[in-house]
């Protein structure tokens, strides 16, 4: 589940002007990319005042009178440039604040669909298939006079109608609807109308019956019942069940002062969307317990965790920029990045990573690589070696094929601390998570062989001083190990590589090294590899890897 509702530090934007519509600047709210905006409207005055909003562009034309000393909450959409329009009666008496924004997720419309019932006096479902695709949530407009109204979602025994006084104190209502996209409506009269604004497809929860949070004494601000896990926002329905007007309040718990100590009105039936704090929790007052808070749905916050410096695969330290990745990363750093750019389901192995890198450096190379590559990769070697070691073999200036250039560059050239140094790091790292299989015993062996005196090609000194060494952990023959990585790279060698990665991070029951030489004599190139004539004829196993 996305997130589509982001509650923000309450502002006020004042109209610019009276009984016209006029443009509303949320710009400095709310960013781009904004679908719409969440509203806080305050009526200060003790006498009715005429008010209304809509997304920029509508046609629609509805604006009623506020009750007086009412408040409630709006949600209406916003224009490319966060702009959204008011019709207010008086600058000085209607506070309008924008408390959140929406994001993609949640839709809302120019002109309102009018979906109003023809019968009164019980619940009928209000089917909004057509105007409201794939919705979860409906956000509706409610026009009228003081007449009841109510919604629920679709299969709820909630019985709950209230009235609307003077048609514009109640500007939004927000109710879950079924798999359909059906809820239910109730009115007392047909001149109560129905007004379908926009709609939610993902990001919030609805409940079929409403969670009962209201509060059992008046006077002062009191903890509702937490949200449920990962709530950021609650949508909450006000009921007045008395005769006269009650104030109420809803505001983030531990929050007070200026904006959050608004406690006005609730001329009967209006809707609140408030943020929670992180323990889910949200404050009510009331002045009489005839205020009941019914908490139809929530929206959710999804939070991102950053990768620790335990991370196997990328062996990059927390700090570095590729290691914040999404929740969905299950692997390594270089993992999960490389999957993002290519577009490679992730497993968690690192031979993956080495794979996406050899897929990258084996296309010919005219610039669209390395463009990849320096997207994937940060110029700035921020805690890996790996960083800064691709932007090196990754540049632009690679005009012939990606896999001579890169083996060239790794493997021949002039050692002074460049390059065998570069590539072991590289392999190193790429297949540090690898456990069990021989590879680290090779890359042990390997990395003790060097010395920072090589002057010649450090390829060489290096697998000369290799084959010297006792073969610890793989069973694997040295004279196995130097043909891969010295042969003519007409492909041969890049391909020996491959496959040695491949068998080695397969997932193998003690005859990993039978394996990895039978495919090493049987690939391209190995013919004149003196090894036992029996490796050539070993089967190799149908099973691959990433299969």
């Amino acid at each position: 589940m996305a997130q589509t509702f982001f509650p923000i530090t309450p502002t006020e934007i004042t109209a610019s002007g009276t009984t016209s519509w006029v443009d509303m600047d949320a710009s400095g709210s709310v960013p781009a990319g904004a679908t719409g905006v969440i509203l806080h409207i305050v009526n200060t005055n003790s006498s009715n005042r005429y008010m209304g909003v809509r997304k920029n562009g509508s046609t629609d034309d509805r604006h009623g009178d506020m009750y007086g000393t009412t408040h409630c909450w709006a949600a209406i959409g916003v224009d490319a440039n966060r702009v959204f329009e008011a019709y207010v009666e008086s600058t000085t008496d209607i506070d309008i604040y924008v408390v959140g924004y929406t994001m993609s997720g949640v839709t809302f419309k120019t002109n309102a669909d009018d979906k109003s019932l023809g019968s009164a006096g019980s619940w009928q479902d209000i089917d909004c298939s057509t105007e409201a695709p794939s919705a979860i949530g409906l956000i509706w407009e409610i026009t009228g006079g003081t007449r009841e109204f109510g919604f629920r979602k679709n299969g709820s025994s909630d019985d709950r109608y209230y009235d609307i006084y003077y048609g514009s104190s109640c500007k939004m209502a927000m109710i879950g609807c079924d798999a359909s996209q059906i809820c239910e409506g109730y009115i007392e009269y047909t001149s109560v109308d129905f007004f379908l604004v926009g709609y939610i497809t993902d990001g919030a929860t609805f409940n079929t019956n409403a969670a009962d949070v209201s509060l059992g004494s008046a006077g002062s601000y009191i903890a509702l019942s937490a949200l449920p896990s990962g709530a950021n926002m609650g949508i909450i329905e006000v009921c007045h069940t008395a005769v006269f007007t009650k104030a109420y309040g809803l505001r983030k718990n531990g929050q007070s002062g200026g904006y959050y100590d608004i406690y006005r009105d609730a001329s009967r039936h209006p809707w609140a969307i408030v943020e929670c704090d992180t323990n889910r929790v949200i404050e009510g007052k009331i002045e009489s317990t005839d205020v009941d808070f019914f908490v139809v749905g929530y929206s959710t916050a999804v939070t991102l965790t950053q990768k620790s410096s335990s991370d196997t695969g990328a062996g990059a330290e927390a700090s570095s920029p590729i290691a914040s990745l999404s929740q969905a990363d299950s692997g390594s750093g270089v993992e999960a990045l490389l999957s993002r750019v290519f577009g490679v389901a992730e497993v968690g192995s690192g031979a993956e990573a080495w794979a996406l890198l050899a897929a990258l450096v084996a296309t010919a190379e005219t610039g669209t690589g390395a463009g990849v590559a320096s997207k994937a990769f940060s110029s700035t070697d921020s805690g890996s070696g790996v960083e800064a070691l691709l932007a090196r073999l990754l540049a632009t200036s690679e005009t012939g094929i990606g896999t001579e250039t890169l083996l060239f560059r790794l493997f021949r050239h002039t050692d002074s601390g460049l390059g065998a140094d570069a590539g072991l790091i590289l392999l190193a790292t790429l297949a540090r998570a690898e456990t069990g299989s021989g590879l680290d015993a090779f890359i042990a062996l390997a990395i003790a062989a060097p010395a920072s005196s090589d002057t010649g090609l450090g390829i060489d000194k290096l697998l000369g001083r290799g084959i010297s060494l006792v073969d610890a952990g793989s069973g694997l023959e040295a004279a196995t190990l130097y043909k891969p990585f010295i042969s003519t790279d007409s492909g041969v060698g890049l391909e020996a590589l491959a496959n040695l990665l491949a068998l080695i991070t397969a997932s193998e029951a003690g005859s990993g090294s039978e394996q990895l030489r039978a495919q090493i004599m049987t690939s391209a190139g190995a013919s004149d590899m003196k090894l036992p004539t029996k490796m050539g004829k070993a089967r190799i196993p149908s099973k691959g890897v990433n299969s």
